[in-house]
């Protein structure tokens, strides 16, 4: 049996939940973006920049988002895979990082 299931998006970011063609509403994940149109720059200058805000080695990118104005490189961190976020340009200027840890929780 095929289901077709719908997400509403806008843009490239994940706005709410899914709902099957039944109608029946999932909180289905959205699989990560691995855009391969960031460029490689852009890549290590976010990975530099987690790594040094962090003082982790352990990284690894968990997802890409092109953009012609910033791209978007989510990296996770450490052996749980922390999450962290860094825009940046596609020449390799970081304009912000972040984690997207709920630090509340901790």
């Amino acid at each position: 049996m095929v289901r077709l299931i719908y997400c509403m998006v806008v843009g490239l970011v994940f706005v709410s939940g899914c709902t099957t063609e039944s109608g029946q509403s999932g909180n289905l994940s959205p699989t990560p973006l691995m855009d391969q149109s960031v460029p490689q720059v852009a890549r290590d200058a976010c990975l530099r920049e987690v790594r040094s805000t962090t003082n982790n080695f352990d990284l690894t990118i968990i997802e890409m988002i092109y953009s012609e104005a910033n791209s978007q490189v989510k990296v996770g961190v450490g052996r749980d895979r922390a999450p962290w976020q860094c825009t940046v340009s596609n020449s390799g200027i970081v304009a912000n990082v972040m984690s997207l840890t709920d630090e509340g929780a901790l």
